[in-house]
């Protein structure tokens, strides 16, 4: 009588734990040829936990998992997300709701269809790498 209680409770602790992402996937032809041409004579810096609040036209998406955002052209920063964002689309726009004008590691966006205005899942960021100039 008391084994039940017990593998309840065992098996509702094992569900609320949770695995590593999943591998990113690979790149596209078209998606890895984006990512060049945007990091071409930039080198890595020390990832970052956050960024100042960036302009909706300075994002590129990379692939599903991976967004960069421009600052001029000496400078870029490239988010992988935590998990990835598996419905993305080049049509979906990601929305972040800020209160300290920065985006950081761990805030979750939402990925939304702006013409029928309706949510299509969530986005984790994880560090932000910038890439400059030498």
């Amino acid at each position: 009588m008391r084994t039940l209680p017990l593998l309840l409770v065992g098996g509702l602790a094992a569900s609320c734990t949770m695995g590593p992402p999943p591998p990113p996937q690979p790149m596209h032809a078209a998606q890895s040829d984006k990512a060049m041409r945007l990091l071409a004579g930039k080198v890595a810096g020390p990832p970052q936990d956050c960024i100042s609040t960036i302009n909706a036209n300075d994002m590129v998406w990379l692939d599903h998992s991976t967004v960069a955002f421009k600052r001029g052209s000496n400078l870029v920063y490239v988010n992988h997300f935590n998990g990835g964002c598996d419905n993305y689309a080049d049509r979906y726009a990601l929305v972040t709701r800020q209160v300290t004008g920065q985006l950081c590691r761990g805030d979750i966006a939402q990925l939304v269809d702006p013409v029928a205005h309706y949510a299509l899942g969530s986005c984790n960021f994880g560090e932000f790498i910038p890439y400059r100039r030498p």
